[in-house]
């Protein structure tokens, strides 16, 4: 692990700058992607955002005309470093990263417990409720100041990644770095309608369509969702339309530990997304399946269909939390 002080030196000495995120980024990633970028360009230095691709039809309002760039077209002979947020390894940043982390210095800055410190330099705050609080510290840190417009990306960030502030992440340094934001005089009520209020019906009917598969397992302590690859055929919708799902399992009485699945498409695979309450450590339980995240957020993948690995996940969440 790095300093903050070593980030800090490495973003001062850098004046050309690639940004990139987690593959299929949320809010989080998006919202520091853009925030840091935003920053970086006020202070002088020549920024990219790259590959920031599905974007969430939710976050689009965010991001300006020709603010972001595909690795394809995009030339790094001048890039002095290439900064990658909110990933917590390579199999979980885009494919560039392989290409060029021999190349050009990398930094990876994260929240994941399961970061695998994958960087040129590392600063992972396990303790930190988003990449986006991080990036307030490390602004802070290098003298860095947070304009507006960058506020607007990096409030996203932290609203997202904390569920408005209600989560167990969320910490006194959490508010800090949120008050640093609303004083750049940002309207957050704006931006929660944009993120939260303004759905498509697409998504709404997709919702939907996951509550009808609803069922519930442990005596009502756990609650699962599922959807396959004809549910986002049917309703013309793709994996970028289902980030908040797990929390319609997550919001019922008495769920300790809420699971949503679904088909990608055009792969064998189906992604899992896990939330608990405690003792449950979400982050160990997918980190032995592959996958990561946090104690009380984490996902991975299997092979097989929604049903298949709906079998299996039950089976081993009941041997592991409720066969005692």
């Amino acid at each position: 692990m790095n300093s903050i002080n070593d980030i800090s030196d490495a973003l001062t000495s850098a004046n050309n700058i690639a940004i990139t995120a987690h593959i299929r980024p949320d809010g989080d990633a998006i919202g520091g992607c853009l925030g840091l970028s935003r920053i970086l360009n006020d202070a002088g230095k020549s920024v990219s955002v790259i590959d920031l691709e599905p974007v969430p039809d939710r976050y689009k309002f965010m991001i300006d005309e020709g603010e972001c760039f595909d690795s394809e077209n995009f030339d790094f002979s001048d890039i002095d470093c290439i900064i990658v947020l909110d990933s917590g390894s390579l199999d979980r940043s885009p494919e560039f990263i392989t290409k060029w982390k021999s190349k050009i210095p990398l930094i990876n800055i994260d929240h994941h417990l399961s970061n695998t410190k994958f960087g040129s330099l590392n600063f992972v705050d396990t303790k930190a409720s988003s990449v986006g609080e991080i990036l307030c510290r490390i602004a802070a840190n290098t003298g860095l100041v947070i304009n507006a417009h960058a506020a607007e990306a990096l409030w996203v960030s932290i609203v997202t990644d904390t569920g408005r502030f209600s989560y167990s992440n969320t910490t006194p340094a959490t508010m800090s770095a949120a008050a640093v934001l609303l004083s750049t005089g940002i309207k957050t009520a704006d931006i929660n309608h944009e993120i939260y209020n303004a759905m498509p019906l697409r998504q709404l009917k997709l919702r939907g369509r996951a509550l009808e598969r609803l069922t519930i397992h442990e005596d009502g302590a756990i609650a699962m969702v599922t959807l396959s690859r004809n549910d986002f055929d049917e309703l013309g919708c793709s994996p970028a339309d289902t980030e908040d799902i797990v929390n319609l399992p997550r919001s019922l009485a008495g769920v300790a530990v809420a699971l949503f699945l679904y088909e990608f498409p055009d792969t064998p695979e189906t992604k899992i997304s896990l939330r608990t309450a405690e003792p449950y450590d979400a982050s160990e339980f997918c980190r032995k399946l592959g996958g990561g995240g946090h104690a009380r957020a984490a996902g991975c993948a299997l092979p097989g269909t929604p049903d298949s690995v709906a079998e299996k996940i039950l089976e081993l969440i009941h041997k592991d939390w409720f066969s005692e």
